[in-house]
């Protein structure tokens, strides 16, 4: 995402930070209604999920990836949508790839994922990004947060277990009939099964075939049937609200960005990592500091980050807490007692 100095501020302390927090205003133009937050510990050019960092899984399908891991963990296969969804949040949360960014409505967490690597002397800058979810009046193309058993995360999910060739396929096709069609067709559009589109024998087919293959994989208590709606969606970011059922989504108090899915055919990396990027952006959420200046990244010096992680283990977010498993509990307490 863009950082400059014009939508960021710095902060070199716990105190600061909490002070930026705190007294920060949320009343601009857009009124988010709820702020969440992310930490990086590195800049980069472009923030994606980490699936999109490997061209085979970009460009391919991933399923294979995914059934072979969910294979080699014992896991079950699905029965609803939203198993499928906690299955990925959790393979995601053990290191594996996917298209979700991890984001929390605790801001501390944020801040302890900015600082958590460095080195002694000079390290990278940390760097904590503000989003938010909106008034649907305000931004009338994008829905408040969804919860992990809706439709729109079921489809996005389930796009997982989908050859990139034939989301590609249906997307392009989608976007094909929507060229030749007025802005208020569309409107009614998005609301028509298959079976009553102005389309040809060809579209037919590719969209039929897309819509049997990805009601197979979602799994939703109702079957979907309404393709252009479905198409719109994919089109826009969504911030999604998982059921609390780890220990580690509790902790963090967690959520995921889903951005937007792309068509890869015949596109660079670069290209599609740029465009997620854009997607993601569109979450992107503004706050005034004390002084009033509108930010939505904060940046943590990198000499600082020691001081921090340690100030922020003080007061309770340290690396057992954030990683509530056996062996970071174990590395913390060797870490302070021992």
């Amino acid at each position: 995402m863009f950082v400059s100095e014009d939508n960021s501020i710095t902060c070199d302390s716990l105190e600061s930070f909490l002070h930026l927090i705190l007294n920060a205003k949320n009343d601009d133009i857009r009124r988010s209604t709820h702020l969440y937050y992310r930490g990086e510990s590195v800049y980069h050019q472009y923030l994606v999920p980490n699936l999109y960092l490997d061209e085979g899984l970009t460009t391919k399908s991933s399923e294979y990836y995914y059934r072979m891991l969910l294979s080699q963990l014992g896991s079950a296969d699905y029965n609803r949508s939203s198993d499928l969804f906690r299955q990925m949040y959790e393979l995601q949360h053990h290191g594996a790839k996917t298209r979700m960014l991890d984001i929390s409505t605790n801001p501390l967490i944020a801040l302890y994922f900015a600082v958590e690597n460095y080195s002694s002397g000079k390290s990278d800058n940390g760097y904590v990004y503000v989003f938010g979810s909106y008034h649907k009046e305000d931004r009338p193309d994008t829905n408040a947060e969804h919860f992990d058993v809706g439709h729109t995360v079921a489809v996005k999910t389930a796009l997982n277990l989908i050859p990139q060739d034939k989301i590609n396929e249906f997307m392009l096709t989608c976007r094909s009939i929507c060229s030749r069609i007025s802005r208020t067709d569309w409107g009614q559009l998005r609301y028509k099964s298959i079976d009553s589109l102005p389309i040809n024998s060809d579209e037919f087919i590719v969209i039929m075939s897309f819509m049997d293959i990805l009601n197979q994989r979602a799994k939703t208590s109702e079957e979907l049937v309404f393709p252009f709606k479905i198409y719109k969606e994919l089109q826009l970011a969504h911030i999604v609200i998982p059921s609390m059922c780890t220990d580690r989504i509790k902790m963090h108090q967690g959520a995921f960005i889903l951005p937007k899915y792309v068509i890869t055919g015949g596109e660079t990396m670069d290209s599609i990592q740029k465009e997620i990027d854009r997607s993601v952006s569109t979450l992107s959420a503004s706050i005034y500091s004390p002084e009033g200046k509108m930010i939505n990244v904060i940046k943590i010096p990198g000499d600082k980050k020691e001081a921090i992680k340690r100030d922020l283990a003080h007061i309770g977010i340290s690396e057992g807490f954030v990683y509530p498993d056996i062996e970071h509990r174990s590395n913390e307490l060797l870490d302070n007692n021992f």
